[in-house]
């Protein structure tokens, strides 16, 4: 795989997408850019794979980053979401909370490794 298109997949991935999920524990203006930001992760990358010969070598990393870009956008968008709602009982609020911190810093950890 193309060096540049790595690290760029590589930060959305793993250092962007993690961090706009702990800024929506912080903020509650932040919901919509998690939201738009995933949608737009799905979309595109969709669209790039799509063009993508199923033989091509770089198709299966590409597919990994995507995967799992989509899933965490969804899940932090669903966290962020959730911890605003008063319904929710404080107790899974914070499980919740400490879960998206823990995914960002694993997600940090990911990136300094690869890429540091």
């Amino acid at each position: 795989m193309d060096p540049a298109l790595q690290s760029v997949v590589g930060f959305f991935t793993l250092l962007f997408l993690p961090f706009l999920g702990v800024l929506g524990l912080l903020k509650k203006r932040a919901l919509p850019w998690i939201f738009w930001f995933t949608l737009l992760w799905t979309l595109v990358g969709w669209s790039y794979l799509d063009g993508l010969a199923p033989d091509d070598p770089d198709r299966a990393p590409l597919t990994q980053a995507w995967r799992m870009g989509s899933v965490l956008g969804l899940a932090f968008f669903a966290t962020a979401w959730l911890v605003r709602r008063p319904k929710v009982k404080r107790g899974l609020k914070l499980v919740f909370a400490a879960l998206a911190l823990w995914a960002f810093l694993r997600a940090l950890y990911l990136y300094v490794h690869a890429y540091g």
